[in-house]
């Protein structure tokens, strides 16, 4: 019997930069190639698998205050203990293609604006694509830094619109975070509140809260045990995590990273019209994750 696991590809392996289903916080890293390996344990025999390739350009440019990036990810679900009821191979296959573009600029007093906007595709590819593929994800926010005898603080209200919780719907971007020392730094807020230690130059921990989701329309028809036929349903799975992470840098160029989490509040659902039309009653579970990243620029 055929199994699978779960694997993410994100923008970094310390921060996540993905706009459209993933996170922003008060440091984003730029100018990285990642890979990660993920695996969901068990998610109430629902079995996820997703590869995915990214690459973020932050200061490659001339102007600094300009940066851009994309990413692909293939997730792969096996509904094999639910195919006995009803079938579900249109949604075996998802696909996610996205861009981003960023600016930043400095205001007064150790102000600055951030201003993102990041369209993405997210679809199986079983039909034709439609204009129900397409998210236009963006976000804006305002940056306060403070920075005492090489501590920094920062504060960050905002807002962004995009899949971070599931349904593409708009959410906070209010967090703040301070360096304790130069070995440790909490973060408070949303999306993401955590605690992040520096071990040394080569080692470092995490420990964080943060939304995981995927929200992929299905163009193609899916048919329900009436015999009815709908067309662009969505599958949408939403779940809170509580992630312990560590980096282990082999040098100024390669890293690799490692985290065991544990899913909260997990959904796992099908959708038409925002109307619910069938519920795997997803379950927690823990996550493994497993990652490389390259720094392109090695600033």
């Amino acid at each position: 019997m055929r199994k699978h696991t779960l694997h993410y590809l994100t923008f970094s392996l310390v921060s996540m930069v993905s706009y459209g289903q993933k996170l922003f916080t008060t440091t984003d890293a730029g100018d990285v190639m990642a890979l990660e390996y993920g695996n969901y344990l068990n998610l109430n025999d629902i079995q996820l698998e997703s590869k995915s390739v990214a690459i973020d350009f932050t200061s490659l440019l001339e102007s600094s205050t300009f940066g851009f990036g994309l990413g692909y990810t293939n997730h792969s679900i096996d509904f094999e203990d639910y195919d006995r009821f009803h079938d579900y191979s249109a949604f075996e296959e998802l696909h996610s293609v996205e861009v981003f573009a960023r600016y930043k600029t400095p205001l007064v007093n150790n102000w600055d604006l951030n201003l993102t906007v990041a369209p993405y595709l997210s679809s199986t590819f079983n039909d034709a694509i439609s204009s129900e593929d397409f998210v236009l994800s963006y976000a804006a926010n305002f940056t306060k830094t403070w920075d005492k005898d090489g501590l920094k603080s920062t504060l960050k209200l905002g807002a962004g619109y995009g899949s971070l919780f599931g349904k593409p719907n708009f959410y906070p971007l209010v967090s703040y975070s301070k360096d304790v020392n130069k070995k440790l730094r909490y973060e408070i807020g949303i999306p993401v509140t955590g605690v992040f230690y520096k071990l040394n130059a080569q080692s470092s921990f995490n420990l964080k809260v943060e939304p995981e989701s995927i929200y992929t329309n299905n163009t193609s028809g899916f048919s329900m045990e009436n015999d009815a036929v709908i067309n662009n349903s969505k599958l949408e799975f939403k779940a809170i995590k509580l992630g312990l992470g560590y980096q282990f840098r082999f040098d100024d160029n390669w890293s690799t990273s490692f985290n065991m989490g544990y899913l909260m509040a997990s959904e796992l659902s099908l959708s038409e019209n925002d109307n619910k039309i069938y519920d795997f009653g997803s379950k927690e579970s823990l996550a493994l994750n497993i990652g490389i990243s390259f720094n392109i620029n090695n600033k």
